[in-house]
């Protein structure tokens, strides 16, 4: 048991430190809504699609500030008829590493500043929704191998989207999310 505590402690202390100064990351998210009641008749479904993060990690500071771009969709079930979603969201992040070696752990929020949401409806105009802020807290966690960096996120998920045209008056997504990433670090 001594001998592989040492190799684990001499493998922490030897690592590369999965501290960049730049960081490009993709990943690919799952967004389970807390109420998946739009309106009367009509429910929503899991929210899932793609993301890319780009990250600048300010030096000796555990602290990173970046863009985040999702493009993400979700299907909603209005009696025998589906209708499909798109989601694109920018949002401004920040994280913060409370262990940042080999393995890092820390907290990370987003604030978006650009959020549309699009409902196709077959033969009629697409409902256009807009949302002035959207908001996620979660938390962090991976591993650098090197440049490559392997990572996960977990979270809470707070969008509200207001009507801009037609359909039901506004659709809520607030839920716990999940995230598997990938990326580079500089």
């Amino acid at each position: 048991m001594k001998k592989q505590l040492l190799i684990l402690l001499a493998t922490f202390a030897v690592s590369l430190n999965a501290h960049s100064l730049f960081e490009l990351r993709a990943g690919y998210g799952v967004n389970t809504p807390s109420d998946d009641t739009i309106s009367a008749g009509n429910t929503m479904g899991n929210m899932s699609g793609l993301n890319l993060d780009a990250i600048v990690e300010l030096p000796m500071v555990p602290v990173g500030l970046g863009l985040r771009y999702e493009s993400m969709g979700f299907d909603i079930a209005s009696g025998a008829n589906t209708f499909e979603t798109d989601v694109t969201r920018t949002s401004l992040l920040i994280n913060y590493r409370i262990i940042d070696l080999f393995a890092y752990f820390g907290i990370i929020g987003t604030i978006g500043i650009a959020n549309d949401l699009t409902v196709k409806v077959p033969n009629q105009p697409d409902g256009k929704y807009d949302s002035d802020m959207t908001y996620t807290i979660g938390v962090e966690g991976g591993v650098s191998l090197g440049l490559i960096m392997l990572g996960a996120e977990l979270g809470m998920s707070m969008a509200k989207y207001e009507n801009t045209n037609n359909f039901p008056t506004e659709v809520t997504t607030d839920g716990i999310y999940a995230k598997a990433l990938v990326g580079v670090g500089f």
